[in-house]
């Protein structure tokens, strides 16, 4: 029979690598790190991250105004106030659950979440053939961190802009941070009416951010307004495909579930990005799914693969997060917040993306003549 000294005790408390040689504790530990192998990325520990940072927050005023923005958004068509009201809470729960990537990629086998976003920095790049010198808007940008990447890659002189304080005052912060104060600046603005003269910018570009659109005619308008000539659009986005039957209750279901819970207007299909563009007087140059290319798993997939879906759908979380809010171990409102903002929209997009009704990664390119 072996002993352990209790000096040896103390060193394995405190050295990594005499703990995994433990082999029972080390196998247990190494386990634990497969399941939350990133506190900065997208993992069941998001959900603790999410709860704990707002665990004082009341979730009751936030549903209720969220509640009366969309009413009044689906009455006039004005989904402004909604969307920023939105993203005065989410914004900072999306970057806390899943780092600063917020929209959907290509999931190449053989990469991690992070890779396959940082690729995805290399492909819009690439598309809008970005030059150092250039001038570059990204609409709709959220904290600008595509844009802050476009940059770092081509050299060029990116704007962001988008309506939130929160997401201005983030983004000023992170451009210093990345040390790009010369090259990048956030603009407070609604890309239906943006405060930029005309010819302005050599490249336009959008991430996930028309779908917020109730006007699609006046956002093409204005990219082409501010578009040099010969300048390109680089669209990229959500959207509803031609397989979706909005008579199939099902399906109408999980699209409308998006929209309502993210305090938008509908989806729009592909064909409204082609007539919007070709009245603004832009001719479309590329239209392509980037989940086509070889080894790519779906855009949704990295929803399945952390088990955040299985998490999502899972009745047993459910009771315990109503139960954890009876309790009050989490704060008030949460459980509405939960099955509102949570489970909805995440599970929708996988839900209507294995059904093949939503396609969250085709890239469409327009140039100005």
């Amino acid at each position: 029979m072996h002993t352990v000294s209790t000096g040896l005790e103390v060193v394995a408390v405190k050295s990594w690598n005499v703990v995994t040689a433990i082999p029972i504790l080390g196998a247990l530990l190494r386990k634990l790190m497969s399941i939350f192998p990133d506190p900065e990325d997208q993992n069941i520990m998001s959900f603790i991250k999410v709860m704990w940072k707002y665990r004082a927050f009341d979730f009751r005023d936030f549903m209720q105004s969220h509640r009366l923005a969309l009413k009044k958004g689906q009455e006039t068509g004005d989904f402004v106030p909604g969307v920023c009201n939105y993203y005065k809470v989410m914004a900072d729960i999306i970057t806390v659950s899943s780092g600063p990537f917020w929209h959907f990629v290509p999931m190449t086998h053989g990469l991690t979440r992070k890779q396959c976003h940082d690729q995805f920095h290399h492909i819009m790049a690439k598309t809008l053939d970005a030059k150092k010198g250039e001038k570059i808007l990204e609409f709709g940008c959220g904290f600008g961190e595509i844009g802050r990447q476009v940059a770092k890659i081509s050299g060029a002189n990116v704007t962001g802009l988008t309506m939130a304080d929160e997401e201005i005052e983030g983004g000023t912060e992170r451009i210093a941070k990345a040390g790009l104060t010369g090259q990048c600046k956030m603009v407070q603005g609604n890309y239906h009416k943006m405060p930029f003269e005309g010819n302005s910018f050599d490249k336009i570009f959008g991430v996930y951010t028309l779908k917020y659109s109730a006007d699609l005619d006046a956002a093409y308008g204005e990219f082409s307004r501010c578009l040099k000539k010969g300048g390109k659009l680089a669209s990229y986005e959500i959207l509803i495909t031609d397989k979706y039957n909005p008579d199939d209750k099902q399906q109408k279901y999980h699209v409308d579930q998006i929209s309502i819970s993210t305090c938008m207007p509908s989806l729009w299909p592909a064909e409204a990005h082609r007539q919007a563009a070709k009245k603004a007087g832009l001719v479309l140059k590329e239209e392509v799914d980037l989940c086509k290319a070889p080894n790519t798993d779906p855009w949704y997939s990295c929803f399945e693969v952390t088990g955040v879906h299985r998490m999502l759908m899972s009745p047993m979380i459910y009771r315990l997060v109503k139960l954890g809010e009876a309790i009050r171990l989490l704060p008030r409102g949460f459980t509405d917040f939960y099955d509102s903002c949570l489970i909805h929209p995440a599970t929708d997009f996988v839900i209507a993306g294995r059904a093949g009704i939503i396609d969250g990664a085709v890239m469409m390119v327009f140039e100005k003549p």
